[in-house]
Formats: C-alpha cells, sequence, structure tokens
C-alpha cells in the first residue's frame, strides 16, 4: 500500500481594504518548477475601507468578525499543522486610528505576528510577482489596484521605481480619493526613465476583466478593448453588471472605479499591451517566507 505523500505547507493572510484574503500553498519539491503551489484560498468579504475612509476607524463590528473569521481559520491552521509564513494588513488597516489596536488583538487570536505594510513595502514586493507563464517582456509595469491603494513597480535595467498612491476603488466609490494622490500618481509617471511595455494588472477586479472577455489568464489584453468594456460598464448599473456578468455584490460595485485606475494609468503611458496575473501581496509574502527559510 502507498503512502500518501507529505508535503510542507504554508499559509498566509492579506488583510485588506475590500477583502481578506487567505492562501495555503504546498511547497514544490522540483527546482525546476516555481516552489508554491496554491493548495486552499478564501476570501472574507469584509471591507474595512468603508469604514476607515468615511470614519477614520475599524468599526466595533467589522472587529468582531474579522477576529471571528481570522480565529476560525488560524485554528484550521494549526489543526493541519501548517506553517504560517505571515499575516500583514494594507492601507484600510494602516490608515485606521485604531489599526495596530486590532493587530495587536489578531496576533493574540493567531498565535502570529501581524505586519503593517507601509505603502512603498507593499509596491516593493510586487518585484517578486510570478509572470512566468508570460512571454517577451522587456519593460513590464506591475500595477496593484486594491481598495483602498494602488501600487506600482518597474525595473529598467538596474533602475528600480516602486510608490504607492492612496488611490482605491473603494476610497473611489465613496468619494475620498484626493486630487494630491492622483497629481502624485501622474507625476510619478511622467518621471520615469523609459516608457514600460506592458502593464501586468494585479488584483481581483482586473481578472474579472478578462473574465467578462473570456480570455485566458496571462493573455493579451489590447487598450482598446479594455476601454470598450469599461465604457460598457460604466454605462450600467450595479444590477445589470451582476446579472449580465455575474459579478458579486461587492464587485460590481468597484469594478469600475478600479477600470478608472487603469485607464489613467494607460492613458498617460505608451503601454497598449495588459496582461493580469493570479497573485496577490499573500503570494509575495510566502514567496519571501520560501526564499529566506525553505530554499
Amino acid at each position: 500500500m502507498k503512502t500518501k505523500k507529505k508535503f510542507r505547507r504554508i499559509a498566509t493572510i492579506d488583510i485588506g481594504s475590500n477583502a481578506i484574503k487567505f492562501k495555503q500553498f504546498r511547497v514544490r519539491s522540483k527546482k525546476s518548477l516555481y516552489p508554491l503551489e496554491l493548495d486552499t484560498f478564501k476570501r472574507i468579504d469584509l471591507r474595512l475601507g468603508e469604514d476607515v475612509f468615511k470614519n477614520n476607524k475599524i468599526s466595533e463590528a467589522s472587529e468582531k468578525r474579522l477576529i471571528k473569521e481570522l480565529k476560525s481559520l488560524s485554528k484550521k491552521v494549526r489543526n493541519r499543522e501548517v506553517e504560517w509564513a505571515g499575516i500583514c494588513a494594507t492601507s484600510a488597516t494602516r490608515n485606521a486610528s485604531n489599526g495596530i489596536e486590532i493587530c495587536k488583538k489578531i496576533e493574540t487570536v493567531c498565535g502570529n505576528p501581524v505586519k503593517i505594510l507601509s505603502g512603498r513595502e507593499e509596491a516593493y514586493y510586487l518585484k517578486d510577482a510570478n509572470i512566468k507563464k508570460i512571454e517577451d517582456l522587456d519593460y513590464p509595469m506591475y500595477v496593484d489596484v486594491g481598495g483602498g491603494s494602488t501600487e506600482i513597480y518597474l525595473k529598467i535595467g538596474e533602475t528600480e521605481a516602486f510608490e504607492s498612491f492612496d488611490i482605491g476603488a473603494v476610497r473611489i466609490m465613496n468619494n475620498k480619493d484626493n486630487r494630491e494622490e492622483w497629481n502624485k500618481l501622474e507625476e510619478f509617471l511622467k518621471k520615469l526613465e523609459a516608457n514600460p511595455t506592458s502593464l501586468i494588472g494585479i488584483g481581483g477586479n482586473i481578472r474579472r476583466i478578462f473574465k467578462i472577455l473570456q480570455l485566458d489568464k496571462n493573455s493579451l489584453l489590447d487598450i482598446n478593448k479594455f476601454e470598450d468594456i469599461k465604457n460598457k460598464l460604466s454605462g450600467m448599473t450595479n444590477s445589470e453588471r451582476i446579472k449580465l456578468f455575474d459579478l458579486a455584490e461587492d464587485r460590481a460595485d468597484v469594478i469600475v472605479p478600479a477600470c478608472e485606475i487603469f485607464s489613467f494609468i494607460l492613458q498617460r503611458t505608451k503601454i497598449s499591451k495588459i496582461y493580469a496575473i493570479d497573485w496577490g501581496i499573500c503570494d509575495a509574502i510566502a514567496y519571501r517566507y520560501f526564499k529566506e527559510n525553505l530554499a
């Protein structure tokens, strides 16, 4: 009788502005492959950005649900003897007046430190994005559009450029974005030493655009087709988007603001090629943990 092969597993959590993401990975033994294989994924629809961008703090109701969900996840991680690669929090938590206090409670529940990433740390993590399935990319620009912020990373030669901007889909939806941040983004794009040739889109909204257009992830989307679907979605109500494209409620209301951010970037660069990858901060945290502890 064959014995079941045991895999080493690591888990990560990203406490985002629009949702909480949990990912569990298997560590591959073959060096020729990307070292991490997604084993389990869970998305928890908890929009912390709604609280923070309106009231500057995470509400008591959101805190209770957050703690409850993470307590349940951490119990499963312990029972499966999975290693914690890391728990991180991003835009909403770093902007919340009670963000540090809530992270301490999470640490107690999960038995693992919680790191509140700065915007620039979040942007720098994009350098580890897995684009092995996309070929012929000379100067790609990585763009991660979240609920509370947008991060950009690119490398041309030995020069790295990366930055975070307080412009996100949930912020825009709640009219909490400001002109100063848009100007900051525009100046960043103007000062690039060379023109990026393609945009690597990160986040659930750009992946959903690809799905609506029946495109495989990692395939090419032309800028004109992107603008066409953006305009089509903009002219629809949330109910129409849900009915026609089978969108979840918490996707239907943020997908257009997210597209507006991508469009703003595309219009101010000479990029005409768009790709989307199934990657995020959870993947970045896991990959860093692997390199530092398991490689």
